[in-house]
C-alpha cells in the first residue's frame, strides 16, 4: 500500500511539473488572402513550434521560412516583401494560460476559453482576442482550436508598404489589408526541464 501511495504522489508530482509542447506534425497556422476583391489564396506555415510551461506561459513560434503557398513564387514573395523575412525571420505568439484548465479535465471532454494573444510580426507587437476550444485527447495530449478566425490587419503591423510592393511585382491590385487567422495546435506532454 505504501508503495502504491509513494507511486501516485511520484506521478502527480511529475504531472505538475510538465510542459506542453507543440506537436509540429499535427499543427497549423493557416491565413486567407484576398485580392482583386474575389481571388482567395490559402497560406499556411508547414511549421509551428512552441510550448506552454508548467506556470503558463505560452510560447510559439512562426518561421517564415515553412510559410507554404499552392505557388511557390507567391510564398517566396509574401516572405521577402511583406513580412521581410531577412530581418524578422519569424512571428511569435504569446500568452498566459493556466495549464489547470485542460489538465483537470477528464478524456474526450471538451472546452471554450477565451485567451488574450501578443502577436510580434514585423517588429511591432499587437494584443488580439481569440475564442478557443480545448479538447482533452489522451492523458498526455490536448488539442487547442480557434472557434473563429482571428482577424490581423496589415496596418497594426507596419505591413501596407510590403503590400503595396507585393501587388507591383505580381502585378495584382487590391489585396486586402486584413486576413483571418486560424489555429489548430497539437500538444503533448512532456517532463518540465529541471
Amino acid at each position: 500500500m505504501r508503495v502504491f501511495l509513494l507511486l501516485s504522489m511520484l506521478a502527480f508530482s511529475s504531472l505538475a511539473l510538465a510542459d506542453w509542447q507543440v506537436d509540429t506534425s499535427y499543427s497549423r497556422v493557416s491565413f486567407v488572402s484576398v485580392k482583386r476583391g474575389d481571388m482567395a489564396d490559402v497560406h499556411y506555415f508547414s511549421e509551428v513550434t512552441g510550448l506552454i510551461d508548467q506556470t503558463g506561459r505560452v510560447r510559439l513560434a512562426l518561421p517564415f521560412d515553412s510559410l507554404e503557398n499552392t505557388l511557390a513564387l507567391q510564398a517566396e514573395r509574401m516572405r521577402e516583401f511583406v513580412f521581410k523575412a531577412d530581418r524578422f525571420p519569424e512571428a511569435i505568439i504569446t500568452s498566459q494560460i493556466d495549464p489547470s484548465t485542460w489538465e483537470q479535465m477528464p478524456v474526450d471532454d471538451i472546452r471554450q476559453h477565451n485567451l488574450d494573444l501578443d502577436l510580434e510580426l514585423n517588429g511591432q507587437k499587437q494584443r488580439l482576442k481569440a475564442e478557443v476550444s480545448i479538447s482533452r485527447l489522451g492523458e498526455t495530449l490536448v488539442q487547442v482550436n480557434t472557434l473563429q478566425p482571428v482577424l490581423v490587419k496589415a496596418v497594426d503591423f507596419d505591413l501596407l508598404e510590403g503590400l503595396k510592393k507585393l501587388e507591383e511585382v505580381s502585378s495584382v491590385s487590391g489585396i486586402a489589408p486584413e486576413v483571418p487567422v486560424n489555429v489548430l495546435l497539437t500538444l503533448r506532454q512532456v517532463p518540465s526541464p529541471s
